[in-house]
């Protein structure tokens, strides 16, 4: 069962945990939580340097994901249209 406490975040914080409650249809209470109970995994030798570095390089990862992605699906698409008008010429040729 939760007790309850009070704790000051900042209006980013703030707006971030009910950006995230909106978003998975949860509470902000439960955001709240669920953030302090991945904070509180993690090994005690992790410091907030440490983890700021690894979130910066994972989203830099994800972002280059992302653009390899939107880079694919672009080809893809023109492939898609260069093979769509050689079969209209190939069908219109019979």
């Amino acid at each position: 069962m939760a007790t309850a406490t009070t704790v000051y975040l900042t209006p980013k914080q703030r707006r971030g945990l009910f950006a995230r409650a909106r978003k998975h249809k949860s509470t902000f209470s439960e955001e709240l939580r669920a953030a302090l109970d991945v904070y509180l995994d993690l090994p005690d030798e992790v410091d907030a340097k440490a983890l700021e570095s690894m979130a910066r390089e994972a989203k830099a990862s994800a972002e280059r994901s992302i653009a390899r992605l939107d880079a694919t699906i672009d080809l893809l698409k023109a492939t898609t249209q260069r093979l769509d008008t050689f079969q209209r010429r190939v069908d219109g040729s019979n």
